[in-house]
């Protein structure tokens, strides 16, 4: 809810989005941002100062019959005030839950002393320990020393506690990269930026994850020349990788869009061939990593397959929910891609069958979802969207026109980001539009 805030630093009022109540059946999106330490944050428009806003709060989480509440020592409640406050946020939470979904937990939630405490509770949910949330603040604490530390004391600190540098750390300092950028101070992007090279150069796992960026780099490079990812290219980065198990798997998972039965008929033919030219150490390498590919595609076969079972779950129990549109609120957090493939062809079918009902019951569900994703999704994206559906230049010149300022640099890297992926992975009709997408937008901003 929107609450009226006083700056303490420079007294201005503004209003900030605080939640009470963080209810994953109904708004999974607050788990996201609960977790990303963005909920119920207050940044003053004026000065830039601000914070977590002290709030009670309730968590409820019906998949892992998970129902707490923290009320802040800040807030100074005594005890008859701190039951009272409790007991109306358990009611909001009883009230908006269908009757055949309640349970006996819902009366009596657990309470948390410390906000350390409560999201020690939430982050098992997601089979994170309070030890590994040690660990990553050890890491946290470590990246903030050495960000403002003389090179000696940087180079101390990088041998000294080697064991805490490791591919979590360079994903927590990626992300400080970015949010730093966003802010638009250069100065601490560059040593930021600086920092990550002087990781990547001293440490082993830096020096593997370096390895790692090349390698795929390079078949990016190839794929974009292509113009899509074949399993021909795919098998020429397996070869010059076969050696290095790791770098094998980061290549295979990258390109996994062409792992197919072409692929692996190539493959069997190279292994021939080495056979053919008693080059056996050769030959031997390949069929073990034939063998190592293989099982990684049956497992991620075996995981699409679960993928989309649960997305038909997911479907079912919106088609049988008592009011559709409640039933697509508390599932937004299931819907993804599989899903609405799934809720595609299930349509189809429908209407194959001539079930005329379920058509309109489906066809309705969909509009819901998309309706709801339009909400939550940038205006940039939503207009990036719009582009690579259009059907010609002239429709895209008209896109773009009505709203100029969203024809940025920023969407350009957007756009090309997008284009990796779909080249990487073989989309070569996806990939094509983006291309297209990309030299108009290149034309709209040079013009400007």
């Amino acid at each position: 809810m929107q609450t009226q805030i006083t700056c303490p630093n420079c007294g201005t009022p503004y209003v900030a989005d605080i939640y009470q109540v963080v209810d994953v059946g109904r708004q999974p999106q607050l788990k996201e941002l609960l977790l990303s330490g963005q909920l119920n944050v207050a940044v003053c428009p004026n000065c830039g100062a601000g914070g977590r806003v002290a709030t009670p709060l309730l968590y409820h989480d019906p998949a892992h019959d998970l129902f707490m509440v923290h009320v802040p020592q800040e807030m100074n409640l005594d005890q008859r005030r701190r039951e009272e406050l409790i007991g109306r946020l358990v009611q909001q939470v009883v009230n908006q839950t269908p009757m055949e979904r309640r349970r006996g937990y819902m009366l009596q939630p657990q309470t948390m002393l410390t906000m350390q405490s409560f999201m020690e509770k939430v982050w098992g949910t997601e089979g994170v320990t309070p030890e590994m949330l040690a660990r990553q603040q050890r890491q946290v604490e470590l990246l903030r020393t050495l960000a403002t530390a003389s090179p000696d004391v940087q180079e101390y600190l990088i041998k000294e506690r080697s064991r805490e540098i490791d591919e979590t750390l360079f994903a927590i300092l990626r992300a400080q990269i970015e949010a730093t950028s966003q802010m638009g101070d250069p100065n601490q992007v560059v040593g930021l930026l600086n920092l990550q090279a002087k990781l990547m150069t001293q440490t082993d796992v830096g020096r593997r994850l370096e390895k790692q960026q090349i390698a795929l780099h390079a078949l990016n490079r190839d794929a974009q020349k292509a113009g899509g990812l074949s399993p021909a290219i795919l098998l020429k980065h397996i070869i010059a990788n076969v050696e290095d198990e790791a770098l094998l798997n980061a290549v295979a998972l990258t390109g996994r869009g062409a792992l197919n039965y072409e692929f692996f008929s190539l493959l069997t033919t190279e292994i021939d061939k080495r056979e053919k030219a008693k080059d056996t150490a050769g030959a031997a390498r390949l069929s073990r990593a034939r063998d190592q590919l293989l099982a990684m595609q049956k497992e991620m076969q075996e995981a699409t397959q679960q993928v989309l079972q649960e997305a038909q779950a997911t479907l079912d129990d919106i088609m049988t929910a008592a009011d559709t549109e409640e039933g697509v609120a508390a599932n937004m957090g299931r819907i993804d891609d599989a899903f609405m493939h799934v809720l595609e062809a299930r349509m189809i079918h429908a209407e194959q069958s001539g079930r005329r009902d379920e058509v309109e019951k489906l066809r309705h569900i969909q509009e819901m979802i998309i309706a709801q994703i339009q909400g939550e999704t940038p205006p940039e994206v939503q207009l990036l969207t719009q582009l690579v559906s259009a059907g010609s230049k002239e429709e895209r010149d008209q896109l773009m026109a009505a709203v100029p300022d969203l024809v940025s640099p920023q969407l350009v890297e957007i756009v090309e980001m997008l284009l990796d992926q779909a080249t990487t992975q073989g989309q070569a009709d996806l990939a094509a539009r983006l291309g297209e997408v990309r030299s108009e937008l290149d034309a709209k901003l040079l013009a400007q």
